[in-house]
């Protein structure tokens, strides 16, 4: 989690816990306004930073749903700031983002069944270029994950430092950038340079990276 995310969590918490001061023992809080101001940049702040479907976000569209016809609860507030204490507590242990790497490892996986489909199909343009979009983000997430820069670099540099890394082995380097062969085809539109062997061979190599590393 970066530093300026966690400073800004940081932050929350702390408005958070003076507009509850302010609140006292009140079941409904007095100045709505603050309270309201803080709970929208609260939820904003969860909403961004804890991956969807997981139970941070659940609870949150539970909470924000409760019945505020004469006001905003002080116990709603006091469980909205609970949930962004603990947001802070997992941010800081890196829990957030082994669970953020487990979803997205999920959703392409989804994206390659659907190259897999293609491929077995006979269908060169459509598998090749769900496994290059794949390949390209599994690549850049994996080098975030092992804190690479991936701002302006292509596919190879991103693969060479990964190895530098000692993230990926030489030979497992090697053939990454054969897949990323099939991904220059298929983002330049060269079908003819394209062969389903390859295309298969990346589908199944994107596949082991996203069980392997992410």
């Amino acid at each position: 989690m970066q530093k300026e995310i966690l400073q800004r969590i940081e932050e929350l918490v702390a408005r958070g816990r003076q507009v509850l001061s302010r609140a006292g023992d009140k079941y409904w809080v007095g100045d709505v306004i603050a309270a309201q101001a803080w709970m929208s940049s609260a939820a904003n702040a969860i909403v961004q930073i804890a991956p969807p479907g997981s139970f941070y976000q659940e609870e949150l569209a539970r909470l924000v749903k409760l019945p505020d016809v004469n006001g905003i609860q002080t116990e709603v507030l006091r469980k909205v700031l609970g949930v962004l204490v603990s947001i802070e507590e997992e941010a800081k242990s890196g829990l957030l983002a082994k669970i953020e790497y487990q979803i997205y490892a999920t959703a392409f996986d989804d994206f390659l069944d659907h190259a897999s489909h293609f491929h077995r199909g006979g269908k060169v343009k459509e598998s090749a270029i769900l496994a290059s979009s794949v390949l390209e983000d599994v690549v850049k997430r994996i080098a975030r994950k092992h804190g690479i820069e991936v701002e302006g670099k292509t596919l190879e540099p991103l693969i060479d430092d990964l190895t530098k890394a000692n993230v990926l082995t030489p030979v497992k380097a090697k053939r990454v950038k054969s897949f990323a062969g099939v991904r220059n085809h298929a983002l330049h539109a060269e079908w003819d340079k394209l062969d389903l062997r390859d295309i298969g061979s990346a589908i199944d190599g994107v596949r082991e990276l996203l069980e392997g590393y992410l």
